[in-house]
């Protein structure tokens, strides 16, 4: 039965929290990361100068494709930050914490941007170097919307530790 307690990792059902993670957490973030990926080619496109009819913009994908996309490249990337995670922790075990978890993440940072523009470049599909701009874009629009999200929670906190 789908209940308040579903979604507490002490549930009684484990199999239920983990239903509910493929079913309604995955598709809500590949929807955002779909919405993120097309706003991103979009504000490419306009960097770049590009109009409507021209032959070297950026390819807008449909909804369901850019879903897809974000999903390849959130998998691939995942491989890519466990293995340089794995790496990391060999070979940083004399390092204090938090810095052996944040040098690992570090340096799978210029990676993973790279494998975002081969697979964006493959995916849409458009030059590697146009890849590149609209991975460029995608960490843009994530790192605004970051910010915009702490704002707004920040005033909400303010405001609800005012009145309380």
């Amino acid at each position: 039965m789908l209940d308040s307690t579903t979604l507490v990792l002490g549930a009684p059902d484990p199999l239920m929290l983990v239903l509910v993670v493929f079913v309604i957490v995955v598709p809500i973030g590949l929807l955002i990361g779909a919405v993120i990926l097309r706003a991103a080619i979009s504000l490419f496109n306009k960097f770049a100068g590009y109009g409507d009819e021209n032959p070297n913009q950026v390819p807008e994908p449909s909804m369901g494709k850019a879903m897809g996309i974000v999903f390849v490249t959130a998998f691939v990337n995942w491989i890519l930050g466990l293995v340089i995670g794995v790496v990391g922790a060999a070979f940083l075990r004399s390092v204090s914490a938090p810095w052996n978890a944040l040098i690992p993440s570090l340096i799978s940072l210029p990676f993973s941007f790279l494998v975002s523009a081969a697979l964006l470049s493959g995916l849409l599909p458009t030059t590697f170097p146009r890849g590149l701009g609209v991975a460029a874009c995608q960490y843009l629009v994530s790192i605004l919307l970051a910010i915009a999200i702490a704002v707004v929670a920040g005033i909400i906190m303010a405001a609800l530790a005012a009145s309380g």
